[in-house]
Formats: C-alpha cells, structure tokens, sequence
C-alpha cells in the first residue's frame, strides 16, 4: 500500500503510455516522443501536475506575452501543455485532487483521481482509466522519477 511518506516531494516525467493504439497516437500528438513533466505532492497536502511537448516552440510575436500571439501559436500552446494542481488526498492506493486552477478551466471544483502504486526502482505510477464520449474506455498511466536535490 501507498504511503503518504511514499509520494511527498518533486517527481519528474519518466513516460506515459496506454492501453489504446488511438490514444497512443493522440498522446504523441499531442505531448511528442520526449514528454516532460513536473509534479509536485507537499507534505501540507497540495499538488501540482504539469506535462508537455519537450522542447515546444515559442509563440511568435512579443515572447513577453502571448497576447499577440497568432490564434493557432496560442491553440497549439494550450493543446501540447496539461496543468492542474489543487488539495490532494491518498486513500487506498487512489490520489485525488480536488482541482482549485487548472489550464482547462473545466476542471476547476472538480477531481481529477489517479491509481497510485509505488514501483521497484522507488519510481511513482499513476493510473488513469477514462471513457471517451463514444464510451470506449482507455486505461493510460504515467511514471514519474523522484527529483534530485538541487545542488
């Protein structure tokens, strides 16, 4: 069983990967073949999540600001970056959160609830299975490396 003691701390993206050829390909369109990813559980009970596109370009126009940017700069921005943090619970190997910010502003008041299993190499695995609007479910998992001290 998962511990609290397990999960605090800085955790780096290893990979992601499902159960679905359709969603492994959504998934490399979307975040490309060298993902990067931050997340972040404090022992005060808030986490953070972000995973991207390794190496994403920058928009175009005042890198100061995205304003200027063009509309489709801007969408594929938001569509090649995931961010989400909030108030997190551990209850039977499942991590919730409940979201209080998110880059989908959908997800705010709601949860987002993972599988949670602590792997061999002291890594961390978080599970996810979703139904897709046509009802298919997708079983995906992410894996996360604990972070090195700063030094």
């Amino acid at each position: 069983m998962v511990t609290t003691e397990d999960i605090i701390g800085t955790w780096l993206l290893v990979d992601r990967g499902t159960d679905d050829p359709a969603d492994a390909e959504a998934s490399l369109a979307r975040y490309g073949d060298d993902p990067q990813g931050l997340l972040i559980i404090s022992k005060e009970g808030w986490m953070n999540a972000a995973i991207c596109w390794g190496g994403r370009p920058g928009l175009t126009g005042d890198p100061a600001w995205h304003t200027d940017a063009p509309d489709a700069d801007r969408l594929r921005a938001f569509d090649t970056y995931i961010s989400y943090g909030g108030r997190w619970t551990l209850e039977n190997d499942t991590f919730t959160t409940e979201v209080d910010f998110a880059l989908n502003p959908s997800w705010v008041g709601g949860t987002q609830v993972r599988g949670m299993e602590t792997l061999p190499d002291n890594g961390l695995k978080l599970t996810l299975s979703r139904a897709w609007p046509d009802g298919k479910v997708v079983n995906a998992w992410v894996r996360w490396k604990r972070a090195e001290a700063a030094g």
